[in-house]
Formats: C-alpha cells, structure tokens, sequence
C-alpha cells in the first residue's frame, strides 16, 4: 500500500471543504423536504488499513447521527470525506462537519477493527466515539474494537 504524506495542498483542500460546510451551515436548508432524505449507514469502511473520518450530520427531523466512514485508496482523509459528505447532501442531510479523522485496520477474517492516529487536514477525531458508533453496528456486534491516539 502507497502512503502518502499530507502536503500544503491537502490541507488547502481539506480546509476549502470544511469551510464550505461551514457556510451551508448558516444557509437556511429547508427547502428539503422529508421525502428526500435517505437514511444512511452510521458506517462504512472499506476492509484493510485505510483513513478514516468521523462526521457528524442533522437529519431533517432534527436528529444528530454519527458517521465513521473509510475509503480503500482514499490518499488523504479528504478522499474519503468527500464523497461520504456528497451523499449526505444528496440524502437531505444539513449541519454536516468533519469532526476529524484517523486511520482503522478492518479485518473480516479476524473480527477485529482498530481506530488510531490523526488527520493533518482534519485534526483528531473522538476515536472513543468513532468505537461507539462502529459497535453499535449491528453488523459488527461479535467484532473487538479497540481505539488508540497513538500512531499516524
């Protein structure tokens, strides 16, 4: 697996991201109706060793929900964030941050998820909630989740 290191560019376009959420935000979203909006996985990760981003979104009835979400091939954290944030807008979702990120070691074979490190373009995700939302997965019931800050 390649690994790329976080550039000066990346870190423009991870913050050119987060500020036009931040500007949806302050935009009324009301003309989305409720029959647009889609539910989707609280999370999505790719198997292998990938980054990863926790974002937070509003449903239209007003519900905060939790999303970890991993890409295989995702060079950096806003490869994985983005299309996770477009299919969010498509779905009616409104108030979407990118509350940091990390890497996660999924293996099927073993049963076993892994959540660590950092994003430079995002900052560090609350690996403890990010373990929270993935066991709350019923697809993930029987796996051992372990989280750490340590590692990149």
């Amino acid at each position: 697996m390649e690994e790329y290191t976080t550039n000066e560019e990346d870190q423009q376009e991870a913050a050119r991201l987060q500020t036009r959420l931040r500007q949806q935000q302050q935009v009324s979203n009301d003309d989305v109706s409720s029959q647009e909006y889609q539910r989707l996985p609280n999370v999505s990760i790719d198997k292998g060793k990938h980054k990863y981003v926790l974002i937070s979104a509003m449903t239209p009835s007003g519900e905060r929900q939790h999303f970890v979400v991993s890409k295989k091939g995702a060079a950096y954290h806003r490869d994985a964030a983005e299309p996770f944030v477009e299919a969010l807008e498509r779905c009616g979702y409104k108030s979407i941050d990118i509350q940091g990120g990390g890497r996660i070691r999924f293996d099927p074979q073993n049963k076993t998820i892994s959540v660590y490190g950092y994003s430079y373009g995002f900052g560090l995700a609350d690996h403890a909630l990010s373990k929270s939302v993935i066991v709350q997965d019923p697809r993930f019931h029987d796996y051992e989740v372990t989280w750490s800050n340590e590692g990149y």
